[in-house]
């Protein structure tokens, strides 16, 4: 009887643990179907959720290569490489010699507004001798940055010293519009998640992302602008100085320049003995030597005319 009792209670209990094992197997599965309902309109965009959240990081390294991109992350973006003009940053430097270096600075200014520039920065002093020095540097439209120059020079007595360059930028530029159309095709992904989000959680990402990924937008803009406007203006930074002035009778003396062009003219001098004795040489050689023949085949007929 005992026996009989103890079975039963046995079954009952191998009833009880069966009957929750099934409730919990029944509680999971219908807890797994909720959470995958809750988020398929997230997941559902191949897991642009989870790269929004990333993508600060991605776009903050990104904005740090600027300065110094590796070639290898380089875009290439044919369409807009179709579209984009060579762009080339010039610069350059002049260090003249002037007699008024205020009234010079005075002209380089005025000469900047008329080729449609504008003067960057400007400065004067004054020396315990009495010269002046004046630094300005100028932004010109690149069109005219050659002939500027040549005006510039055409200010100064002497010219001494002259240094040009130019940096070609035309694939960092499209590196820069192929991001920032990448990077706006993104935001307009997120936009669209951001209509199908459910919870505050999933919103509040995805606004996050957007956040991100518009200042990844404003940076490339604005190093777009900054390489638009390098490209545009030329710079051109000008050194003016004076020199001592010695007065004499009433006369000013400047005796630096002074030997500057009789140096000037020695070596003017000295092209001209060396152009006239090349000049001497080939002509003379290409009309000396046939003439010379001539003369000598004229003398042996004449020769042998008086022997007959």
């Amino acid at each position: 009887m005992n026996l009989k009792l103890l079975f039963l209670w046995f079954q009952r209990g191998l009833a009880i643990v069966g009957l929750a094992a099934i409730i919990a197997f029944v509680g999971q599965n219908l807890f797994n179907e909720f959470s995958s309902v809750s988020t398929s309109s997230v997941v559902g965009y191949g897991g642009d959720l989870q790269e929004a959240v990333m993508f600060d990081s991605v776009a903050s390294s990104e904005e740090k290569s600027f300065r110094a991109p590796s070639p290898e992350r380089y875009l290439y973006d044919e369409a807009i490489a179709a579209e984009v003009d060579q762009k080339i940053i010039k610069t350059g430097s002049l260090d003249l010699v002037v007699d008024h270096a205020d009234e010079r600075l005075t002209a380089v200014e005025t000469l900047a507004q008329e080729k449609g520039g504008y003067v960057q920065t400007s400065t004067i002093q004054e020396h315990e001798d009495g010269t002046l020095t004046g630094y300005v540097t100028i932004r010109v439209p690149t069109d005219v940055f050659n002939a500027t120059m040549e005006e510039l020079k055409g200010l100064a007595i002497v010219v001494e010293r002259e240094t040009t360059s130019a940096e070609d930028v035309t694939e960092q530029y499209i590196n820069l519009a192929a991001r920032l159309k990448n990077a706006k095709a993104q935001e307009s992904r997120y936009v669209e998640i951001l209509d199908v989000a459910k919870t505050v959680e999933e919103i509040l990402q995805i606004e996050s992302a957007l956040g991100n990924i518009r200042g990844y937008i404003e940076s490339l803009q604005g190093q777009i602008q900054y390489l638009d406007s390098l490209t545009g203006f030329s710079t051109i930074t000008i050194s003016l100085s004076e020199e001592p002035v010695i007065t004499v009778g009433g006369k000013e003396f400047r005796p630096g320049t002074t030997v500057k062009e009789a140096v000037q003219a020695v070596v003017a001098i000295g092209q001209t003995l060396v152009v006239a004795v090349i000049w001497v040489l080939i002509v003379g050689i290409g009309i000396g030597v046939p003439l010379a023949f001539i003369i000598w085949l004229g003398w042996k007929g004449v020769t042998r005319l008086r022997k007959r």
